[in-house]
């Protein structure tokens, strides 16, 4: 998006606006995952305080979406996993991880990727995730579809989850939850993007997550919520992103189902 910046409620109600910058963010989050794949070899890898690992592509992709994103929409901040939390601007939020799944990528699994999503008066209103090793990218913006690699996805049915469907989640899980209470397959792949677009492709019949930051979700929330999926928590609430927007991370766990899933886990 080009000149000066625009209201709040003019980016929010023209669905047009959202579709151009939905496009714009596609094509940088695939500069992203270029820079990865460029940056690779580099195995300079470091421990943040947190015990995480943090690469070269990490550091380099969050330099250059800072740039480029409030450039698209200026008035907005930029909350990434790297350079640390910010409030939202006049125009909103960009939710930045660089690269999801830091250890699979450093060591190379093809199971990683790019998210950027935008938030903006209590919504995610764009969203858009690169997976550079699957040559995937999937977007969203809020009320106009979900896409992967410019098609359109199918909806999410809604109903039951089976014993025999894939669900992911992870040993937290089953020290949050009754095992009894979890219903699929369990699956986990160590990087909440590839996950989430599992469901959003049907792969998965949805997902369970603890500990998330919002930039760890943004993009995908969006994503499988457009495709008619549910993102709440253990008891069935919605995420309230007006609160989540001032944190530093999702502790209560939260699920992607699908509507009419039958599920409430419950959480203790």
């Amino acid at each position: 998006m080009q000149g000066g910046a625009e209201s709040l409620s003019a980016i929010i109600g023209g669905v047009g606006d959202l579709r151009a910058i939905r496009d714009e963010v596609e094509v940088l989050v695939k500069k992203a995952g270029e820079i990865a794949l460029r940056v690779r070899g580099d195995h300079n890898r470091q421990l943040k305080a947190d015990g995480s690992i943090v690469t070269l592509a990490d550091r380099e992709i969050e330099t250059m979406l800072r740039r480029e994103l409030v450039n698209l929409v200026p008035g907005t901040e930029v909350w990434g996993e790297e350079e640390g939390h910010s409030h939202p601007g006049e125009n909103g939020l960009w939710l930045v991880d660089p690269v999801d799944g830091t250890s699979n990528y450093s060591f190379g699994s093809p199971l990683w990727g790019v998210s950027v999503g935008l938030y903006q008066a209590g919504k995610i209103v764009v969203g858009a995730v690169c997976l550079p090793d699957l040559r995937e990218t999937l977007s969203a913006h809020l009320g106009g579809g979900a896409t992967l690699n410019g098609v359109e996805l199918a909806p999410i049915q809604p109903g039951a989850i089976t014993r025999s469907e894939l669900v992911s989640y992870n040993d937290d899980t089953l020290l949050s939850c009754p095992t009894e209470n979890i219903p699929g397959k369990m699956r986990y792949n160590g990087a909440f993007v590839v996950e989430a677009a599992f469901v959003a492709k049907g792969v998965y019949r949805g997902m369970i997550s603890h500990r998330a930051n919002l930039y760890d979700i943004a993009a995908s929330k969006l994503i499988v919520e457009e495709l008619g999926a549910e993102v709440r928590y253990f008891d069935g609430t919605e995420l309230d992103l007006e609160t989540i927007i001032r944190e530093t991370r999702i502790e209560r766990p939260f699920t992607m189902f699908p509507k009419d899933s039958g599920c409430n886990l419950g959480w203790r």
